[in-house]
């Protein structure tokens, strides 16, 4: 592919020849004028001598024939003359004096001076495109010789010119030289000039347009140098604020749908837990039902049976009763799980209801094993809900949080009011959640417990509670570092 030539190449030769031309133009008019003066000066001073020579020829005294005028013989000397003829009334040719192989005028022009008794001229000179050769420059005169208004003879005489053609070869090549020594100077001052007002801002801004179809829109422009080049630097510098502008409306729309994206998922994930749930409570409350009655009776008749037998034989039916109350426990908590609320919803304090469930369990010795760091502030922003769920709330994650510690380590309790919300959190330090089940702990019946040590409700009650709330839960775990449950309730 044939590769364009750059700005700079071709403003710089055009700048050139134009230079060349436009100097070397102005170099041939000088030296054509110059030319021009020079014979005309010439012409004008030879006419004059040329008269003035006749005139003196025809008043010569009497008695001294012309070619043996002592001004003739002085001619060559003093005037530089190339040749001459002295010719009589007859035109027959007296005497001459030629240098070189020089030609008088023929009979018929010297009859025609001899007729007109008027100076006759002939002038030769070469063009300027031919001054170095060998033309032939001359001034060729033919000048009536009178005496008292009678034709005496004719004097015919030839000049040189070769004098102005060296001065005008010589001036040619001084008006070359200054056209390229000129020329050369101008055309180093318009490369400055252009390189800095030109090709530099163009090099900036390619460059710059470069960065912009990188991706970059950074890179801006000085408005300066020439009102063109300041224009466009200012109209790209727009552009590139314009497209900066856009591309963050741009991501700003992006982040926006990503946002919605996010909670639309979100709110579907929340629609499925709902349905699980209201799946899960019916199922459960048809079957607490089904085993609340005949449990109840068996758990009477084994108290019945347990006073009346042996010590050593009450044991047994003592390890039925204790199994018995355990499924008694499982079935109440599924009808709390199944029951629709309707306690009382009221505000409350939350950093007060914890410290009184802190309290509560710690008489009930179930945080015995750990360490409580309480970093609660004296008060706080109250909520309106139920206290008997919040309180349910505070203890089902406090129980977690003991289980977690696997009897030692410490829990940690804070609050923080966050843009019209108070949150709460309660951090352990135990064995942490495993990244796979961070989605699935606040699902009915999923635990992490061994079989028989939990029954996956705990965590799904308490984002039930939160979500009556109108409030959040969510947890942040990290593997054998510990948990940490934030509570998001709306303030009143």
């Amino acid at each position: 592919m044939r590769r364009n030539a750059g700005l700079r190449s071709e403003v710089l030769l055009t700048l050139t020849l134009l230079m060349g031309a436009a100097l070397l133009f102005g170099g041939v008019l000088l030296l054509r004028l110059s030319e021009k003066s020079l014979l005309e000066q010439r012409v004008v001073q030879l006419n004059a001598l040329t008269q003035t020579l006749g005139m003196a020829m025809s008043q010569a005294h009497a008695g001294v024939s012309l070619e043996k005028s002592e001004l003739m013989q002085r001619l060559p000397q003093e005037l530089g003359v190339a040749g001459w003829w002295i010719y009589d009334r007859n035109l027959e040719l007296l005497h001459s004096d030629v240098n070189g192989d020089l030609k008088p005028f023929t009979q018929p022009r010297l009859q025609q001076a001899k007729l007109l008794q008027d100076l006759q001229r002939e002038i030769s000179f070469p063009s300027l495109l031919d001054l170095s050769g060998s033309p032939q420059t001359f001034a060729h005169y033919a000048v009536p010789l009178l005496e008292e208004n009678r034709f005496r003879g004719i004097l015919e005489i030839h000049f040189s010119l070769d004098d102005i053609r060296y001065r005008l070869l010589f001036s040619q090549k001084v008006i070359f030289a200054y056209v390229v020594c000129y020329g050369i100077v101008l055309v180093l001052i318009g490369y400055y000039l252009l390189q800095r007002n030109v090709i530099s801002p163009a090099r900036n801004l390619l460059k710059a347009t470069e960065a912009v179809g990188r991706g970059s829109l950074e890179t801006r422009l000085p408005v300066a140098g020439p009102q063109e080049i300041a224009s466009l630097a200012d109209a790209y510098n727009k552009m590139v604020e314009a497209l900066q502008q856009s591309r963050n409306e741009t991501q700003s729309h992006i982040d926006m749908l990503q946002k919605t994206n996010l909670e639309l998922k979100q709110a579907r994930d929340e629609l499925i837990r709902s349905e699980k749930l209201a799946s899960v409570g019916q199922l459960a409350a048809g079957l607490a039902h089904e085993l609340g009655n005949p449990l109840a009776a068996l758990i009477g008749y084994l108290e019945i049976l347990k006073n009346r037998l042996s010590a050593d034989d009450s044991e047994i039916v003592s390890c039925s009763l204790t199994e018995a109350e355990r499924i008694d426990f499982l079935v109440r908590e599924l009808l709390d799980f199944s029951r629709p609320s309707s306690d009382c919803i009221e505000e409350l304090d939350p950093v007060e209801i914890l410290r009184d469930t802190v309290g509560l369990l710690q008489r009930q010795g179930a945080l015995d094993t750990i360490k409580v760091i309480d970093r609660l502030p004296d008060e706080s922003d109250a909520v309106r809900m139920s206290r008997h769920k919040l309180q349910q709330l505070y203890v089902n994650l406090l129980l977690n949080a003991v289980h977690a510690c696997s009897g030692e380590g410490a829990v940690t309790l804070s609050a923080d009011n966050i843009e019209g919300s108070l949150s709460i959190q309660i951090e352990d330090s135990g064995c942490g959640i495993e990244p796979e089940e961070l989605d699935k702990i606040f699902e009915p019946f999923y635990t992490s417990k061994k079989s028989g040590e939990g029954t996956g409700l705990g965590l799904a009650i308490c984002h039930r509670i939160v979500d009556e709330a109108g409030g959040k839960i969510s947890v942040d775990s990290k593997v054998s570092v510990g948990s940490l449950f934030r509570i998001d309730l709306p303030v009143v």
